[in-house]
């Protein structure tokens, strides 16, 4: 996928978490945080598309759990979430 074209996004709550939505209203990340983790959710598409990478986390449709206490995986985290909105402003794969 290239580059991204539009990437303003602003925060909102979706189901009490907070998400980051396209300028077009289009949800394109959602974070949640829990006892022993932290949850970045993104489309089962986006996904899979580093699942290879994912290898060794827990995941689940959409999701990524990231526990407490062990190192973030920041540049995979930022690579989702611009994959994400890639696919959502090239391909119009929308929010589930």
């Amino acid at each position: 996928m290239t580059e991204p074209v539009e990437s303003e996004a602003t925060e909102a709550i979706d189901g009490g978490s907070p998400a980051f939505v396209h300028p077009r209203g289009t949800i394109l990340v959602v974070i949640s945080a829990h006892t022993a983790h932290a949850n970045l959710t993104v489309t089962p598409s986006a996904k899979e598309a580093f699942a290879d990478e994912l290898e060794g986390l827990e995941t689940g449709t959409g999701s990524v759990k990231l526990p407490y206490g062990t190192p973030m995986p920041e540049d995979l985290l930022r690579r989702m979430a611009r994959h994400r909105l890639a696919e959502f402003e090239q391909d119009g794969v929308n929010w589930r």
